[in-house]
């Protein structure tokens, strides 16, 4: 699991490296790693993976953010960052709920046909 939370933070790092904001590797990052958590939880556990996503992204970039422009944001700065930051993630939130969502209805198809067949 700790691979899964990892990957995010990884594209985080690359993207801030390479640039100043979240792009692809983000993107990618948060993708993977959702779809790797939705793989390997049970089903109890999807539950935890759907609802975690977004809360996932916005501290991921959150912290890559802070790490990498702390002074940018100092007082109301932070409340403007904060908000930029749900607003341009929403795509990568969107993008790694799908692919969860996606794992788990592979995964119960998989099952049903093992059951049935």
């Amino acid at each position: 699991m700790a691979l899964a939370v990892g990957l995010p933070a990884v594209g985080a790092g690359i993207d801030e490296l390479s640039g100043p904001g979240m792009g692809t590797a983000f993107l990618v990052g948060a993708v993977l790693g959702t779809g790797l958590a939705a793989a390997l939880s049970s089903r109890n556990g999807w539950w935890w993976v759907l609802a975690s996503t977004p809360l996932l992204v916005l501290g991921v970039t959150a912290g890559a953010e802070l790490l990498a422009n702390g002074d940018a944001y100092q007082g109301k700065n932070l409340a403007t960052g904060s908000a930029k930051w749900v607003v341009h993630d929403f795509p990568v939130m969107a993008a790694a709920a799908a692919a969860a969502a996606l794992v788990i209805v592979v995964r119960l198809v998989r099952d049903r046909r093992r059951d049935h067949g």
